[in-house]
């Protein structure tokens, strides 16, 4: 908002004018000495100075921050009821409103029974089936690659295939804990691989040069029934790889059909399987889930706490997804939106002190400190303005609407009990250097002295000078 810059200047020169009096009360004398200058006699004023505070601050006017959500519902239908007023205080998740819901209410009805009816007893026993058809088919796929490749040969594939799974848990083992034992691990499943792989190599060499022969070498006979001679009909590729698929097919399907079985007996969990193994499970979850999803649509929930200061819907009514209430929340402790006039700058510092009075409790004044500057002045009303963010120091058991308006002041810097100087007896040097005129067996010298903070009429005296010293009030009587 916009800050009347006459008024904030009237205030500080109020302050600067306590602390004058307070400087005043502390110690300080004016008196007077005559002197000859150029054979005229010059009246210097001088002061004795003492003690006093500073302190720097910038007035604003602070609104009391708050946060609005404007919601709806997440589908359409005809609002079945009602909960909540205009000006009604809710809590986050309370429900506001619900739509019409007995065919949402059915439908989730009967997916909770689909999926709850995987695990009862006939579920379990439909499952145990499964397996065992499973393993059966396995067989018969096992027997029939047995025999186009031979027992042995048979074995050895399977001992390869196990001992590469072997070896990739090894590894896996080992990138999660990388110990001697874990990395010992690998060097022994690699070692029963390559002795696996050895096997099988021996094993293909017995099937080319024994087994093969004598399982796919046939009589040709004349019309006599008479052996004539003898021809080799190993198995194509093709009928090879459609055994080596059939089985690996089969294999599949028995340790899908297993763990899908110890899934539900609570052997496993859901996650410790392959999803191939739960489509079922998985299907029936989503299902249900999405079922869940609609029927929660049909209520109207408060993401967060606060008060209803919107409300457009009616029971009876067909609505959209549009937003059909607002919620309006003040956190605490409260923080207020200030504007500051741009001369202040310097002032608005993130951490800096700030006290508040409401115009709704005049008579309380809270503390509080700058949580954030905005980095860019905001040029939205008549002049340009600074807006910081205010926090109270701790929360405050009162109902405040939003909206309400605060003075706040924000100390940008103070000294308490520290010995001031007017500003009038500063006189600038060189390097930004400060001398004043201390007075000397009645005769003005120049002393160099540190300044601290300063304001209108005071500087504070870092050093240089202390209390009690007498010195020109006006350095510029010196030049004239």
């Amino acid at each position: 908002m916009k800050r009347n810059s006459s008024k904030r200047n009237a205030n500080k020169w109020m302050i600067l004018s306590l602390v004058a009096l307070a400087i005043l009360l502390s110690g300080t004398i004016y008196t007077y000495t005559k002197m000859q200058i150029s054979n005229e006699e010059t009246v210097l004023e001088t002061s004795t100075i003492g003690t006093g505070d500073i302190v720097l601050y910038a007035t604003g006017l602070g609104t009391l921050a708050n946060e609005e959500v404007s919601f709806g519902f997440k589908k359409n239908g005809t609002v079945s009821e009602v909960l909540v007023s205009l000006g009604d205080q809710v809590e986050a998740g309370q429900v506001l409103a619900r739509l019409e819901s007995e065919r949402l209410e059915l439908k989730h009805k009967q997916a909770e029974a689909s999926y709850a009816a995987l695990s009862t007893t006939s579920g379990i026993a439909a499952a145990k089936q499964a397996v065992a058809e499973a393993r059966q088919s396995f067989d018969t796929a096992r027997d029939d690659l047995g025999y186009l490749i031979g027992p042995e040969m048979l074995v050895g594939e399977e001992a390869v295939a196990q001992a590469q799974q072997d070896l990739q848990w090894a590894k896996v083992a080992a990138q999660k804990d990388p110990s001697d034992a874990n990395q010992q691990k690998i060097k022994e499943a690699e070692a029963a691989l390559a002795q696996a792989q050895q096997t099988l190599d021996y094993a293909y060499y017995n099937y080319s040069n024994s087994y093969s022969l004598r399982a796919f070498t046939y009589p040709v006979r004349n019309d006599n029934g008479v052996t004539i001679r003898r021809e080799y009909k190993p198995p194509s590729e093709a009928e090879l790889l459609a055994g080596h698929a059939a089985y690996e097919l089969a294999q599949a399907n028995l340790e899908d059909a297993q763990n899908y079985l110890d899934v539900l007996l609570g052997n496993k969990t859901v996650e410790e399987v392959p999803a191939s193994s739960v489509t079922a499970i998985t299907e029936a979850k989503i299902a249900l889930d999405s079922a869940a999803a609609e029927l929660a649509g049909t209520e109207l929930i408060a993401p967060s706490s606060g008060t209803v200061t919107s409300l457009s819907l009616s029971a009876g009514e067909n609505i959209g997804t549009s937003a059909v209430i607002t919620i309006t929340t003040i956190n605490q402790p409260y923080m207020l939106d200030v504007s500051l006039d741009e001369t202040d700058w310097d002032t608005a510092k993130v951490g800096y002190a700030a006290s508040v009075t409401f115009d709704l409790l005049p008579e309380e004044t809270y503390t509080g400190k700058v949580i954030q500057v905005y980095p860019a002045l905001d040029d939205s009303s008549d002049a340009s303005m600074i807006r910081i963010l205010v926090q109270l120091d701790r929360s405050i058991n009162l109902d405040i609407p939003a909206g309400s308006t605060a003075g706040v002041d924000v100390t940008g810097g103070e000294a308490l009990g520290v010995v001031l100087v007017p500003t009038t007896a500063l006189k600038e040097a060189e390097s930004g250097k400060h001398m004043v005129y201390i007075m000397k067996n009645g005769e003005p010298v120049e002393q160099e002295v540190e300044i601290g903070l300063q304001d209108i009429l005071y500087a504070e005296v870092k050093s240089g000078l202390q209390a009690g010293d007498v010195l020109l009030t006006d350095a510029t009587t010196i030049d004239r």
